[in-house]
């Protein structure tokens, strides 16, 4: 373990205090509830390696601000990880995910992070939700110019990445900053999940998402996954809107400075549905939130 003192922004000892409840094949962590039958909830869906709880600080933010908030732990993530199974990809996530919205049985903004973002694109496609937030996406497999990378094995777990690399790519430091308590929540990821997205096999149809959108890019991210202007590339071909995070790491859901895109989150959230108990939801109405044949 490291002598150094785990830094605020890296606690994410209030998240075991949550409880979840089996949404068919998912894991749901509720923050605050809706006091609205129309007004959206925020559903947040971990990238590769993570849970929900790597939501834990977002999940505090928007229950103290009276917006309806849940993050979900998708098979083999999070407190599922011990029943990873290598052959399921993201296909098989958007079908739980999918699953998992109509059991909420209630309209829901779908927030991806990172490889999250693909199974939430799916799934979009499928239930229709109140609206989408890409956090640092993956590419879909069908965006023009998209660049491929090296495959993985396709029979074994693909361990977490090591402090060095948690540091570089997730948190976008050269810092010697601890990170234990992030590796100890970190789990193995499934190889088909990764090949999914390096191999880009996961295509997108835009004109099945009809819901209003946004992507968040990361201005520090990993240049090898997210070169210039690739982010820009999705929310235009998804017709979303797009904002440079400034400071900003790939997990900037925990970075140091994550206050600031969780008030970029809200504002977003605030134009576009209005306050929470408002009686009309701009940009949202219950035909969005039927099933696409």
């Amino acid at each position: 373990m490291s002598t150094l003192s785990t830094p605020a922004h890296l606690d994410f000892s209030a998240f075991d205090s949550r409880r979840p409840i089996m949404a068919d094949d998912c894991l749901v962590y509720e923050g605050k509830r809706s006091s609205s039958s129309t007004m959206p909830s925020l559903l947040f869906v971990a990238g590769g390696y993570h849970g929900a709880w790597c939501y834990s600080h977002y999940l505090d933010f928007f229950e103290q601000r009276d917006v309806a908030c849940l993050a979900v732990d998708l098979p083999g993530h999070g407190a599922l990880a011990g029943h990873l199974d290598v052959g399921a990809g993201i296909a098989q996530l958007a079908q739980a995910l999918a699953a998992c919205c109509r059991s909420l049985a209630q309209p829901v903004v779908l927030v991806g992070h990172s490889v999250g973002a693909l199974p939430v694109l799916l799934a979009a496609m499928q239930v229709q939700p109140a609206g989408v937030i890409l956090l640092a996406p993956s590419p879909p497999g069908n965006l023009p110019g998209a660049r491929m990378l090296p495959a993985v094995p396709p029979d074994r777990p693909k361990p977490a990445p090591d402090a060095a690399e948690v540091r570089h790519r997730f948190l976008g430091t050269k810092c010697d900053v601890p990170v234990d308590t992030v590796m100890a929540r970190l789990g193995p990821e499934s190889p088909a999940v990764l090949n999914d997205r390096y191999r880009l096999g996961i295509a997108i149809d835009p004109a099945r998402i009809a819901c209003p959108g946004i992507c968040f890019e990361a201005e520090f991210d990993d240049g090898e996954r997210h070169p210039p202007g690739q982010d820009q590339a999705i929310a235009r071909f998804l017709g979303f809107e797009h904002r440079i995070m400034p400071g900003q790491p790939h997990c900037m859901m925990y970075g140091s400075r994550w206050q600031e895109s969780a008030h970029a989150l809200l504002d977003w959230f605030r134009d576009t549905y209005g306050s929470p108990g408002a009686a009309n939801l701009p940009g949202y109405s219950s035909q969005r939130n039927a099933a696409v044949p």
